[in-house]
């Protein structure tokens, strides 16, 4: 029974001398509190063994278990040794008897263990009462598995070394376990839910409110189980006056204030019970406690998870409040919709970028901002999402409210119940005309390049040869004479008109796109051959221009240019203080260096683009 209960026995017990290696120095003052659980489980022990009717070691009350499960829970399998000495001493006082004393001991280390790897396993470790569903798990696992092992062990402890009759070994049974399942049901709760939330501090309102529940819970339990009240009430059961207070304290304040009404209660009447008042009250005072122990494990289960589902709702409401105030303020255009295409949610985002405000849009088919020549894309997205597939980052086009098209980047989810079916869907999408129009740019510019590539070897492939035309025209020209010297002179002028086709070919696919400084558009440097030569002259460009440098004799060609390329409205000046000051300069003597005489050109930058000009 104890192989079926443990699993794999020898991986748990690797399992524990590992975590012992491992965790053992993350204790600060390991034997004062390897002392202090010992002296604790002996004296909870000897409180429940005082209360053992059916068998000096069997008892229906066995704190013992909650305060191991909280120890290794809080503080780790290195403090398993004050389980077993706390248990060896509790029985080896009681019975006096060494070796079942030694398997009893071995019986409750074991359940310990076993519980608490469980728990971590499987029930969320520490935070295994903050939902509904780690508790019942560890009531399943814990309180009913692994107490077992405790039960088994020690009934075949005492059978063994003689100290049961073979007759009343399924009643001690039977005992032992019911008191180890209180244990771990009731006592447990308190002490890892106080240990976890001993910072959390409560405000006067809630102390006082808290004490008039408190007050609330012995009353009732002293109304029920110690018989205060009217006389006549007799033993009626009465039981159900405990719940109202319990269900107040898990709506109220959570999952550790429950418990501890519960355990409250438990106190109340395990005394009234052993007096002889209340429902439970036998003949038998050990059926009576079984009875108290059954009724008290039930409420556990139910006012524990009761709390956890109160905390969850809680954590739900705040978690939804802030994805509320985020999908609400988002600049992205959020919008849910059922699975049969109806709006049902249309946030701040959406009413910027389509025009539509939520009372517009809510109601009303999603097809009101699909163009009608997307029309099939909706019912394709249905189908996928109905399908539970998540539709990422696709690029399409909406239709706003005024007419315009928007280009939009959307990506589509499936939104689901609380049991995972698919209601509808959530979609969220972002304006990408901007990137598109930048995108559109980059592409007419890598156009132009091919383009301004492909006419400048153009342009070369046919001056080499005109170049050689000409010069064999001019020999030609001046060999003969009379009207055969004429027909070759309107050849040269052919020619020279092919020149000049040719050079403006080379200036236009001498034109290059380059970034510009800055917070600025691109800016188009025509021969671009160097590096660019600024010039801010004497006094510094205007606030929004740029002052840049032309050679004189090609100023009105690349005026013209400048124009073509900056675009309309592209305000050019011409400014010719620097030419002039460097003909002050080289007519003041001596021979002038330095760069022959240039004139300057303005581009308002608040236009289209700026440009940079050299020679």
């Amino acid at each position: 029974m104890v192989m079926r209960a443990a699993g794999r026995p020898v991986e748990l017990l690797m399992h524990v001398a590992a975590a012992r290696r491992v965790a053992w120095p993350a204790l600060p003052y390991v034997w004062p509190a390897l002392a202090g659980v010992t002296l604790v489980y002996l004296v909870a022990g000897k409180v429940g063994l005082s209360l053992a009717f059916v068998h000096a070691s069997a008892t229906a009350v066995w704190p013992p278990t909650g305060i191991a499960l909280a120890a290794l829970l809080l503080y780790g399998y290195h403090l398993w040794p004050a389980i077993f000495v706390g248990a060896f001493l509790v029985n080896v006082t009681t019975s006096g008897a060494v070796p079942s004393s030694l398997g009893i001991a071995t019986g409750n280390t074991l359940e310990a263990l076993l519980g608490v790897w469980l728990v971590r396993r499987w029930a969320d470790g520490r935070e295994v009462f903050e939902r509904a569903r780690s508790i019942f798990a560890y009531a399943a696992l814990v309180g009913g598995a692994s107490t077992a092992i405790s039960a088994t062990v020690g009934v075949a402890s005492l059978a063994l070394g003689g100290h049961a009759s073979s007759g009343r070994l399924g009643e001690i049974w039977l005992t032992w376990w019911l008191g180890d399942m209180a244990g771990a049901l009731v006592v447990a709760p308190v002490l890892l839910l106080w240990a976890k939330d001993l910072g959390r501090r409560l405000t006067r309102a809630e102390v006082v409110e808290l004490a008039l529940v408190l007050t609330s819970v012995l009353v009732s339990g002293l109304i029920v189980f110690d018989g205060l009240g009217p006389s006549h009430l007799g033993n009626y059961p009465l039981e159900f006056l405990c719940i109202p207070p319990l269900v107040y304290a898990a709506f109220r304040f959570g999952q550790r204030e429950a418990a501890t009404c519960v355990a409250l209660l438990a106190g109340l009447a395990i005394v009234g019970t052993l007096a002889g008042h209340g429902p439970f009250a036998r003949d038998s005072q050990n059926e009576s406690l079984l009875l108290l122990q059954a009724f008290m494990m039930t409420l556990t289960i139910v006012t524990l998870p009761l709390a956890a589902i109160v905390r969850e709702h809680a954590r739900s409401e705040a978690a939804l409040a802030q994805s509320a105030a985020i999908v609400a303020f988002s600049d992205d255009a959020i919008i849910g919709k059922r699975l049969d295409g109806v709006i049902t949610t249309w946030n701040e985002g959406a009413q910027r970028l389509y025009g539509y405000t939520s009372a517009e849009a809510v109601g009303r088919p999603i097809s009101l901002i699909i163009p009608p020549e997307l029309a099939d894309e909706l019912p394709t997205i249905l189908e996928r999402l109905g399908r539970g597939v998540r539709i990422d980052h696709f690029e399409t086009t909406r239709v706003a409210k005024d007419g315009r098209r928007i280009d939009v980047s959307v990506t589509v989810s499936p939104v689901r119940d609380p049991w995972g079916r698919i209601i509808g869907a959530s979609s969220i999408a972002r304006d990408i005309t901007h990137r598109r129009q930048i995108e559109g740019t980059r592409r007419e510019r890598d156009t132009l390049r091919s383009v301004a590539s492909l006419a400048a070897g153009a342009a070369h492939e046919i001056n080499n040869p005109l170049a050689v035309v000409m010069g064999q025209a001019q020999l030609l020209s001046d060999e003969i004479a009379g009207p055969g010297r004429q027909r070759v002179g309107e050849i040269l002028q052919a020619i020279d008109r092919i020149r000049a086709i040719v050079a403006r070919m080379r200036h236009v696919t001498r034109v290059e796109l380059m970034d510009g400084p800055p917070g600025l558009p691109p800016m188009l440097d025509i021969n671009r051959s160097s590096e660019p030569e600024v010039s801010e002259g004497p006094e510094g460009p205007a606030a929004g221009s740029c002052l840049v440098i032309v050679a004189r004799e090609e100023r009105a060609r690349r005026e013209s240019l400048l124009r073509m390329f900056a675009g309309d409205g592209t305000e050019v000046i011409v400014d010719r203080r620097l030419g002039e000051r460097r003909r002050s300069a080289s007519a003041g003597g001596g021979r002038r260096r330095g760069p022959r005489r240039r004139q300057d050109i303005s581009l308002d930058l608040q236009t289209r683009g700026w440009a940079l000009v050299r020679r």
